[in-house]
């Protein structure tokens, strides 16, 4: 059974020094560092990080890789903190220099991803090159490896759209069509036109998650 620091056996919230504990952390860096001794670091505990707003469950027996968007591997500690299970917004940063066909994240051992859509932030417009446009696709999911197929479309998104904010861009043929990924099944970034020479963001693809870890 799960245990925790923060909650009383009866589940009230415990106090220290007249602050109420909670279960998150500012980050995703503060969740690695936890100490060994962190009540966090029980079987099945979740923890909150409060920056995204992503959740984490910790897993004693896990040894998955880390690469900090499905799972997180501790500094001082045993095990893993896998991505929960559930609803799930993964932020894939690139900039305009990335280059085509960069392999933004991989589905670990046991893992599924039902793609339910996508969307664009940008915190420094893309502008330059030659009618360039960009997109998501997969470089192994069967049948969804053509440029675009999961974010962009086959024409890609264009400058204009890729301005400062959270633009929408335009969805993926596969994902309207209902796409499931599965373990080692990729997500990557496509220069489908020419390249930007400016640019920096990232693609959320957002969907169900069942991440077990193994």
């Amino acid at each position: 059974m799960p245990l925790n620091d923060f909650l009383s056996p009866y589940g009230a919230v415990k106090y220290e020094s007249g602050t109420a504990k909670t279960a998150s952390v500012a980050t995703l860096a503060a969740l690695k560092a936890l100490a060994a001794t962190d009540a966090a670091h029980v079987h099945g505990n979740v923890v909150l990080v409060d920056a995204d707003g992503s959740e984490w469950t910790y897993s004693v027996s896990s040894t998955l890789t880390g690469d900090d968007i499905f799972v997180v591997t501790p500094t001082n500690a045993a095990g893993r903190w896998l991505r929960k299970s559930g609803f799930v917004d993964l932020r894939l940063a690139f900039t305009y220099a990335t280059a085509d066909a960069a392999i933004l994240a991989t589905l670990p051992a046991g893992a599924r991803l039902k793609v339910m859509g996508a969307y664009w932030e940008i915190t420094t417009g893309f502008t330059g090159g030659s009618s360039s446009a960009i997109g998501i696709s997969s470089s192994n999911s069967t049948g969804h490896t053509t440029k675009g197929d999961i974010h962009g479309g086959s024409g890609g998104d264009v400058a204009a759209t890729l301005a400062d904010g959270y633009p929408a861009g335009t969805i993926g043929a596969d994902v309207a069509a209902g796409l499931m990924m599965v373990a080692a099944d990729t997500l990557r970034f496509d220069r489908v036109t020419s390249a930007f020479t400016a640019g920096v963001g990232a693609a959320h693809i957002v969907g169900f998650l069942t991440n077990p870890g193994a």
